[in-house]
């Protein structure tokens, strides 16, 4: 049953002790409203379900722990989705952190029954929660500052981690694909854009963490292929303009290649 003064956040959660109780407690600090944090764990074993246990203990119903076997962090957040209640939501993966005030920001504008969505900033930090000053911030954040579909095409400059909508929306635009392991998260927005432009807002709403395990860190390029692939598949629906998008897309990805390996922080 769907509550309206709900807001349901989504973890997907393996191997991830170092900073899960970071991720956890950025989002059940958040004070206003109702809220709840449903945690997907398909069978870690550094700690994270003995750290979990102990904190439902000190933030009870509002900390669903969830520990089942799973396809990939795809099929993880559907399944927390499936067992979310909010009429607000959004997942936050667990090396990754909310921006204090975030949900008392985001509920006034997505609790309608129209389908809205919204993207903020995202700040980076590094394995030891020290911001880091980079231009690759400064660049989406540059990009991400006026929304159009076509735009979207030549680059995902939306950050997940700062991402929320309503539950119209996700009733209209369906679960993520599981099959996709690494630009999931994009193919969302572009079958969101498909249905409504989200409202931008210049807050920043997250942090993004930087580390050796994190995949962004690890598969840089295997995910900027993925995207010019997911790009390509929704260009069609634009004609022409979508085709020149993504042609624009492909010479950003071999930019983005070089940028990432001057600029990206050391994990």
């Amino acid at each position: 049953m769907t509550s309206n003064n709900l807001i349901s956040m989504v973890m997907p959660c393996y191997q991830q002790a170092a900073f899960l109780e970071e991720a956890v407690r950025s989002v059940l600090y958040q004070a206003g409203g109702e809220l709840e944090l449903i945690v997907m764990d398909p069978g870690s074993t550094d700690g994270s379900r003995e750290l979990l246990l102990g904190l439902q203990r000190q933030y009870g119903k509002q900390l669903i722990l969830h520990f089942a076997p799973d396809q990939g962090q795809s099929d993880a957040i559907n399944q927390g989705f499936a067992l979310a209640r909010g009429r607000i939501m959004a997942w936050l993966n667990s090396d990754d952190r909310l921006r204090p005030g975030t949900l008392a920001r985001v509920r006034e504008w997505l609790d309608s029954d129209e389908p809205r969505w919204l993207y903020g900033r995202a700040g980076m930090i590094d394995a030891q929660s020290r911001p880091h000053g980079s231009l690759i911030v400064r660049y989406k954040n540059w990009r991400g500052r006026r929304f159009s579909r076509l735009k979207l095409l030549t680059e995902d400059f939306i950050p997940q981690m700062a991402v929320f909508w309503n539950r119209s929306l996700w009733e209209l635009a369906g679960p993520l694909d599981v099959n996709r392991h690494l630009d999931m998260d994009y193919d969302l927005w572009l079958r969101f854009a498909r249905i409504t432009d989200p409202k931008v807002l210049t807050d920043y709403l997250a942090d993004f963490r930087v580390h050796g395990a994190a995949k962004g860190s690890r598969q840089t390029g295997a995910q900027l292929d993925a995207a010019l692939v997911t790009a390509r598949q929704y260009a069609a629906e634009l004609g022409l303009a979508g085709r020149m998008a993504v042609g624009l897309a492909y010479l950003l990805n071999w930019r983005t290649r070089l940028a990432y390996r001057w600029l990206k922080p050391k994990p």
